[in-house]
């Protein structure tokens, strides 16, 4: 299902851990942002960061439920509802920072559950193993931290100190950015 291989159980655990480690260099990355900014249009598709932090951070909310009842129900298409929600920087900062904590803390506690069972889910797009769905969330979230250092660095911010990707071991992202 969606193109990735099958992670041996071992790594799940490390997939977990770089989703998470994606999530909270997102936070911090727009913390310091102005609306302005957290509104302005990118090549993402004219997306805006809050946008593609509603698109991120949503899911996220939703693997433990789907780890549990074997269903992840993500409806991206309902974003734009979403995101309307959020009228300001500390709310969009808010937003993400509580879905990184809550699957921080998840993680926290059931990171052995990982380990010793992967169980089956439905997504939107067909059924999927827990591991996958986890390995496509990272992939997921890392593409569009990308971006939004991109967008960034094309502005003249200052990005020392932002994740460097790499560090996440293989992600297989295209070469395209936007």
């Amino acid at each position: 299902m969606l193109g990735l291989p099958a992670p041996p159980q071992l790594e799940v655990t490390r997939l977990a851990w770089d989703l998470c480690a994606v999530l909270e260099a997102w936070v911090e990355l727009i913390a310091p942002l102005d609306w302005e900014t957290l509104t302005a249009p990118t090549p993402s598709r004219d997306r805006s960061f809050r946008n593609l932090t509603v698109n991120t951070f949503h899911p996220i909310e939703l693997l433990p439920g789907a780890f549990e009842t074997g269903t992840f129900p993500w409806e991206p298409e309902r974003d734009e509802e979403r995101e309307a929600a959020i009228r300001d920087a500390a709310a969009l900062v808010a937003y993400a920072r509580e879905r990184q904590l809550a699957w921080q803390g998840w993680l926290l506690e059931r990171e052995a559950d990982l380990v010793e069972r992967d169980p089956a889910v439905e997504s939107p797009r067909g059924p999927i193993t827990y591991a996958n769905l986890l390995a496509s969330q990272r992939w997921h979230a890392a593409f569009h931290y990308r971006q939004l250092l991109a967008f960034l660095g094309g502005r003249g911010h200052d990005l020392t100190g932002a994740l460097a990707l790499s560090s996440l071991g293989e992600l297989d992202l295209p070469a395209e950015v936007f």
